[in-house]
């Protein structure tokens, strides 16, 4: 099998702790095979976007031999994410158009792209996604869903996979995507080892436990707002979707047919989320018993309540509790 070349992309916005753990889970996979007597697999290049020189945000900087401008063969591109919380969405694509387009046109000339947590941005910016499953933060998805109506995002997801795009989903389990690459190009064996030496959740599948639904306030629709605030402080009683509709002067099939519109949840899910979001703050808080927990957010079948909690969060009420209790948590560390 010949050496691959993969290009990580370097770009002012960088998230550092992506692009270095990134780098090291490659570097570490390539050592280990060219350890165990087999030919490197991949050589590893930092690629510039602008400069060859990238000072990030932080008091850090890169030094990249290529950029994009440079003409180079590669035939895997890792894009790492940015933080979104302290970057303009439209500035930042703008400013990387460039990118964008060097992407679409290395994917049509066969090269594989990875993209780790909100690098999902630039691939998506140029089409490569549409049609096609794709993850990401879930703190970014209700945006990415509004930016690119074509593309299938899987929140829930950690990795996906379609062709040769592979995506990451958000913060740290986006490097279950480089360990799914390096298994298919070093072995399980390989991937397994990495995992255990860098205290990955090797084989994660969902990323649902990570989840903090904000109520997708990310829309102009002042009436759904209205019936959106309205959930949120009555969803411990027992409201209907007629009674919220006729909060907001509207027959049922037309609010409904908005509220998904507006928020990509139905009124009966964004109620459920409502209330699973505060029975894990409840739990994370120190509540240990789950039947109070039940009735506290509105549940009067502790049955209903765990289904629901456990399709939502991927973890059962008990599971949850126990994972991220702030008291659990206090006994572990003394």
């Amino acid at each position: 099998m010949r050496t691959r070349h993969i290009s990580v992309i370097v770009y002012e916005e960088v998230l550092l702790t992506a692009l270095s753990s990134t780098v090291a889970l490659l570097a570490g996979a390539k050592k280990a095979v060219v350890r165990s007597g087999k030919p490197a697999p991949f050589e590893i290049e930092l690629v510039g976007v602008d400069l060859h020189d990238v000072q990030l945000q932080l008091p850090v900087q890169f030094h990249c031999r290529k950029t994009i401008s440079d003409d180079f063969e590669t035939d895997v591109i890792v894009v790492p994410p940015m933080n979104t919380e302290d970057v303009d969405i439209d500035k930042m694509l703008s400013k990387n158009r460039k990118l964008t387009q060097w992407l679409a046109e290395k994917y049509h000339r066969k090269a594989q792209i990875i993209s780790l947590c909100t690098g999902s941005y630039f691939v998506a910016e140029c089409g490569l996604l549409n049609g096609m499953p794709a993850t990401s933060h879930w703190g970014a998805i209700d945006d990415m869903r509004k930016r690119y109506p074509l593309v299938n995002f899987r929140p829930e997801k950690v990795i996906t996979q379609s062709e040769a795009i592979i995506t990451g989903g958000g913060g740290f389990s986006a490097l279950n995507a480089v360990l799914y690459f390096i298994e298919k190009n070093c072995g399980k064996e390989t991937a397994i080892t990495l995992s255990k030496y860098y205290a990955l959740d090797y084989g994660r599948t969902s990323q649902s436990i990570f989840t903090i639904f904000s109520g997708h306030r990310g829309h102009k629709d002042e009436d759904i707002h209205r019936a959106q605030t309205y959930i949120e402080d009555e969803f411990k009683t027992d409201i209907s979707v007629d009674q919220i509709a006729g909060r907001v002067n509207m027959s049922k099939r037309n609010f409904i047919r908005r509220f998904k519109s507006a928020t990509s949840l139905n009124p009966i899910e964004y109620i459920q989320r409502i209330k699973i979001e505060a029975a894990k703050k409840s739990l994370e808080a120190g509540e240990s018993n789950i039947a109070y927990v039940t009735y506290e957010v509105g549940y009067n079948d502790l049955k209903t309540f765990r289904t629901i909690f456990k399709r939502i969060t991927g973890l059962t009420p008990i599971e949850y509790r126990n994972r991220y209790n702030t008291e659990t948590l206090l006994t572990y560390s003394n």
